[in-house]
């Protein structure tokens, strides 16, 4: 058998994106003969697979695999869960998750990793952490230092993801995407509630798993690389002009205060489509990435 890729976090939004990816380029028997899933706890993952779900092992089996041919880490507790288990609770599964895998690439100390972060974490960098104020940010940026640090004989790749489309938006009442969508898929007129302009990057999650597992199977030389993920830049106003268009409906409802500043959370485009050119990664397009993200969507009420 040839050494087992390891997929972190691969219950949640972006790790059953990766599982999705992998069997669509490899078929299901690849799947679950190359990647070890890797959840908060051994369960079945159903990820939408007409083969069925795959067994995940839990964080406790990582410290038993010593052969791994590489690592895609997408395990964290995301920003809402402060409020439902409180901040020291949040702090430290948080970093336990961190540590596990700071200690796991000790024992494979060459292996590739690639990871996503946050655009959060940009706040920080040459800034005081602040995790009481903003402790998913801060936490995030503790753990991109860890991979710079273990850059040396591997690469260690970093995304950091601003936005992003895709299949498997679990809470889509989280994100203007997700309520526009749900919005459109139910015949209703699209409202843009904010009254300053908001900017927002977005990466298509499919592709950029399609990247990662490339990245894995022939990784860039040994060192650090930070990315930011993004595809596609845009108003929100503009996002909902498409969707709009799309799906035929009335022109949405937005009043925008111009004297109001700027609500920007973006990137350059440029590294990211970089690396999808050199991986030969063809990128969905956003209406593409639009009718993806609203046929996982339940229907709203």
């Amino acid at each position: 058998m040839a050494a087992p890729w390891i997929l972190t976090g691969a219950s949640g939004w972006f790790g059953r994106t990766a599982l999705w990816e992998y069997e669509a380029l490899n078929g299901s028997e690849a799947l679950r003969s190359d990647v070890i899933a890797c959840a908060s706890s051994a369960r079945l993952i159903d990820f939408g697979s007409p083969h069925g779900p795959i067994q995940a092992v839990g964080p406790e089996a990582l410290g038993q695999i010593h052969n791994a041919g590489g690592l895609i880490h997408l395990a964290f507790l995301t920003r809402e869960r402060v409020a439902e288990i409180g901040l020291t609770r949040y702090i430290e599964a948080n970093r336990a998750i961190t540590g596990s895998i700071a200690a796991f690439l000790q024992h494979n100390p060459t292996i590739p990793i690639i990871t996503t972060s946050s655009g959060a974490a940009a706040v920080l960098d040459g800034c005081q952490p602040d995790l009481v104020g903003n402790p998913y940010a801060t936490l995030k940026h503790e753990e991109e230092a860890l991979w710079r640090q273990s850059g040396g004989n591997r690469m260690a790749a970093v995304f950091r993801v601003y936005a992003a489309s895709g299949r498997f938006i679990k809470d889509p009442s989280l994100f203007a995407l997700g309520d526009f969508l749900s919005r459109a898929i139910a015949g209703q007129r699209i409202e843009v509630r904010s009254q300053r302009p908001v900017i927002r990057s977005y990466v298509h999650v499919g592709t950029m798993m399609c990247l990662f597992w490339a990245m894995l199977r022939e990784p860039l030389a040994p060192g650090f690389l930070q990315v930011d993920a993004c595809m596609d830049t845009l108003s929100l106003v503009e996002l909902a002009g498409i969707i709009t268009r799309l799906w035929g409906l009335p022109e949405p409802s937005f009043s925008l205060d111009t004297s109001l500043e700027e609500d920007y959370y973006q990137a350059d485009s440029g590294p990211f489509a970089q690396l999808l050119d050199r991986y030969q990664i063809a990128a969905l397009d956003l209406p593409g990435q639009l009718r993806e993200t609203a046929s996982d969507l339940p229907v709203r009420p």
